[in-house]
């Protein structure tokens, strides 16, 4: 099965806070900030309006830090949480280096993002497209001997297109 990301293009986002009020809507039924996968952060002062999305880290410190095993990594990559053997012990949020995971105000059970089963609903809501799924991919680079040979200005642009080519939410190694 082929893994896919969420891929944020923060020049993009208005803060306009569509993807979160979908994804409650999706998953819980109601418009609520509080019950959504996705986070918004937004300080007006400094213009800045980013959706925090989980990254479905490879391997998962959310999933390992779990005491009861009712976190795992399904073969698509998204983290699936098995509520009946979960016991709010919130182990997995605070070990989510993004700090994604979240627990649902009601149940005191963690939410994350399943990609809503494989079209999420905060990218086809996104008005203004700053969010965009992604095939994840490895790409072997292996350019170094021709950074030898043409010089430091290959180098630099070499390193420029892995830049991009992560933040496509493409690996490379």
């Amino acid at each position: 099965m082929v893994k896919r990301k969420l891929v944020v293009d923060p020049s993009k986002c208005v803060g306009c806070r569509y993807c979160e009020l979908w994804c409650s809507f999706k998953h819980e039924g109601v418009f609520s900030t509080s019950l959504s996968r996705i986070s918004l952060i937004k300080d007006d002062r400094l213009g800045l309006d980013y959706p925090v999305v989980c990254e479905f880290c490879d391997p998962a410190p959310c999933v390992a830090s779990c005491p009861t095993g009712a976190l795992n990594v399904l073969s698509n990559g998204v983290i699936y949480v098995d509520v009946g053997k979960c016991v709010s012990c919130s182990e997995c949020v605070t070990s989510c280096p993004y700090n994604v995971l979240k627990l649902h105000p009601i149940t005191s059970k963690p939410i994350v993002c399943d990609l809503c089963g494989g079209s999420p609903i905060c990218v086809v809501k996104c008005p203004t497209n700053a969010l965009r799924i992604y095939p994840v991919g490895v790409v072997e680079y292996g350019l170094e001997e021709l950074a030898a040979l043409l010089g430091k200005q290959f180098k630099r642009a070499a390193e420029a297109h892995k830049g991009l080519m992560r933040l496509w939410g493409v690996r490379v190694e």
